[in-house]
């Protein structure tokens, strides 16, 4: 018998979608939706890049606008950032961007060895609370499953504002042997962290963050060929 997966993340929905966003839900999940059973694209993309937690899809809508010729993937649970995100594609993005709504685990056992080109973690949940860090999503465990799903010379990018988790993230990803790490602080010391690499588009929790006056820590690697 499998024992059931711990959740990653926390809530799958909050208020309730207003209409034009339930519309967006019902109309264009659809369209975009990932079967497992059938090809992610039919077109078969020359890039594809993931986005593990796109929260509002505020930084997938901005790598899509700036990279025309890619296609993403978007992951995210929580039913009202997908609707946000849905209600901003136009029709032309809906043969370049599928969306999983649901444990980006569940995703990865149907994706083909090294598929993605690019790789985005960007401040996943960091459960604080030490009785709930086991349910961190960076972790061995996990990470053995992303990196086979990234093509040779592919990046990672990473972020995080939580001091432990950021600790946790670099015991984790700074030794992984197939790694190198092209940028990132050298301590999980708030004080060694820099500001974001040069091109580097925004969250919605990354802007919460830095309102409030926290730092964060941008990290980004490279599979080793």
């Amino acid at each position: 018998m499998n024992t059931p997966l711990l959740r990653s993340f926390g809530r799958r929905k909050a208020r309730k979608l207003r209409a034009q966003s339930q519309k967006a839900y019902d109309d264009i999940l659809p369209l975009v939706r990932i079967d497992l059973e059938k090809k992610i694209f039919e077109n078969d993309p020359s890039e594809v890049w993931l986005e593990i937690g796109f929260g509002g899809g505020e930084h997938l809508l901005a790598q899509l606008a700036k990279n025309p010729s890619i296609s993403m993937v978007g992951c995210e649970p929580f039913k009202n950032g997908v609707a946000k995100l849905l209600a901003h594609l136009a029709p032309p993005d809906y043969t370049r961007v599928r969306v999983w709504p649901d444990d980006v685990r569940f995703l990865l056992e149907g994706i083909p060895p090294a598929y993605f080109t690019r790789i985005f973690i960007l401040f996943p949940d960091p459960w604080p609370k030490k009785r709930h860090s086991h349910r961190r999503l960076i972790a061995p465990e996990f990470m053995e499953k992303v990196l086979s799903t990234l093509k040779e010379g592919g990046l990672l990018y990473v972020a995080s504002d939580d001091v432990s988790y950021v600790e946790q993230i670099q015991e984790v990803l700074y030794r992984h042997p197939s790694l190198v790490c092209e940028e990132g602080p050298p301590s999980s010391d708030p004080l060694t962290w820099s500001a974001a690499p040069e091109g580097w588009f925004s969250t919605r929790y990354e802007e919460k963050a830095l309102t409030h006056h926290k730092p964060c820590a941008y990290m980004v690697f490279r599979t080793k060929g």
